[in-house]
């Protein structure tokens, strides 16, 4: 019997391309998950497939330099400023509504409910009650957008009565609700790590350098302890991460080049542990 297979993309800075290029190099290997799932941009990466859009289509849409700058060029930047500064809890230094726009253009309006061929599901952060919601239902362009908010950085959407952030902030890879359904049997975590570059001495960089560490050890503990959490609820996983450099926050440059990294790493998975299964 061929195993039933959902894909979980890791939470990364600006991963969407590499996350891409693997769960699109395994559709076109024949792979179809009954599941996708991410935090921030695997949940791009995966609202994205789940949607239904072509390998091409999901190639174009990451690698368009205009989705990019979409994150922050409806910011208005004086308001935006003042309301931070002086009457919001919620804070971050840029506003998402264009990607949210962006993606709308490029999905219409498709609800996470009505998605079944994959089903989809992302993780979001509710930092004032400290806790974790897996979504299952709304609009897609938005939630993908809400699960990319990283806290300070991007000011969080609004979603059920909850701000929602990143959801990588407690799962990088978003698997839990999956160990108690009976339809997946084999859970894949896709994520994308940088080459690590030395530590910067000056202040804040050096600052902001200890604590994405301090959030990394944290991450890789929670990582750990729910692979051995799908195993004691019979699941198989399969974890692999693609590594390559550090996006640039200005220039996409090199975005085709880590786009072609996640196909290679779908089909190294395929040649050496999929093929037989499906």
């Amino acid at each position: 019997m061929k195993p039933r297979i959902a894909i979980s993309l890791g939470s990364s800075f600006l991963g969407y391309a590499t996350h891409a290029g693997f769960i699109t190099r395994l559709h076109e290997l024949g792979v179809r998950p009954v599941a996708v799932a991410g935090s921030s941009s695997g949940a791009v990466a995966s609202g994205l497939y789940a949607a239904g859009l072509s390998p091409e289509q999901i190639r174009q849409t990451v690698l368009a330099h205009t989705f990019r700058r979409s994150f922050v060029r409806r910011t208005p930047w004086f308001t935006h400023y003042i309301v931070n500064s002086f009457s919001n809890r919620a804070v971050g230094a840029f506003n998402t509504d264009g990607a949210v726009a962006y993606l709308t253009r490029v999905l219409g309006n498709i609800q996470i409910q009505d998605l079944k061929q994959p089903r989809y599901m992302a993780a979001v952060s509710d930092l004032e009650t400290s806790k974790t919601h897996f979504i299952t239902q709304g609009p897609l362009a938005q939630i993908m957008i809400a699960s990319c908010c990283i806290p300070t950085i991007f000011a969080p959407r609004f979603h059920e009565n909850m701000h929602c952030f990143d959801g990588g902030v407690a799962h990088e890879a978003p698997i839990d609700p999956w160990l108690e359904e009976d339809d997946i049997d084999l859970i894949i975590m896709h994520r994308v790590t940088h080459h690590e570059a030395p530590a910067p001495k000056l202040f804040p960089f050096n600052f902001l350098h200890l604590a994405s560490k301090a959030h990394q050890c944290a991450s890789e503990q929670l990582h750990d302890y729910r692979v051995k959490l799908a195993a004691m609820h019979g699941k198989k996983t399969i974890v692999l991460t693609t590594v390559h450099n550090r996006p640039s926050t200005f220039s996409g440059r090199e975005m085709p080049s880590y786009f072609a990294a996640g196909e290679a790493q779908a089909q190294q998975l395929f040649d050496t542990q999929l093929r037989d299964l499906i």
